[in-house]
């Protein structure tokens, strides 16, 4: 809770020194330095990963084209992860890891709605969620227990929130942005046992609804 509150803190700030920009530029390209979701679940079932790591560093590329106070924007975000799962407190659990790998590809719209305050505005970004992850596990109660869990996801979600722009130089910005992130999606699992070469499927739905916060850097054209 901490975390959030001086990350939103943080993020305001910036937002109040960032008066007197200039006028937005026409295009804009940018680098997502830094995503931070403080209260993403993590898990679905103990070997299957929600989400990735909570802070993504260097996570995904944007563009942005401005007509006056009205903007496109566009985006692309892949974050990997790795998950270690200790049973050795649990007799009849298995021990091991999961890889989790997630792509994320925005559309959506902003506007500034202060013609005094171009860099002030609010946005809204559809996006299509692409997530895999596998484990592969081994333990159990007779201690010979061998599996493979899979997980794959695709569904759709979107971001509503409020940004800024601080210039640093003539063209280029920092840009924080504030903003709840909301996505539904439907999974499928595998289960496979090595030794038989059984395996068994199943599907569940992830939801995802958290505030959240990034912080990109802008390149102005």
């Amino acid at each position: 809770m901490l975390k959030a509150t001086c990350t939103i803190a943080f993020i305001a700030g910036l937002s109040i020194s960032a008066r007197a920009q200039d006028q937005p530029h026409k295009v804009e390209v940018g680098l997502d330095v830094v995503n931070y979701s403080p209260f993403t679940s993590g898990y679905n079932y103990f070997y299957n990963a929600y989400n990735n790591n909570k802070t993504q560093w260097l996570s995904g590329v944007t563009f942005r084209y401005n007509f006056d106070r009205f903007g496109l924007r566009a985006g692309a975000n892949y974050t990997t992860n790795t998950d270690k799962v200790d049973g050795s407190g649990c007799a009849d659990c298995l021990v091991g890891q999961t890889k989790g790998k997630e792509l994320r590809l925005k559309l959506g719209g902003q506007y500034s709605p202060f013609a005094k305050a171009p860099w002030l505005y609010v946005f809204t970004d559809v996006y299509y969620r692409r997530y895999t992850s596998e484990g592969n596990f081994s333990g159990g109660f007779t201690g010979n227990q061998n599996v493979v869990l899979g997980l794959r996801s695709n569904g759709v979600g979107f971001n509503a929130g409020v940004g800024a722009k601080v210039r640093l130089l003539n063209h280029v910005h920092l840009n924080p942005e504030v903003y709840y992130d909301a996505a539904r999606a439907r999974n499928t699992t595998t289960n496979n046992d090595p030794a038989s070469g059984t395996t068994y499927l199943g599907s569940n739905r992830t939801r995802l609804h958290a505030p959240a916060a990034r912080l990109n850097l802008l390149f102005a054209f």
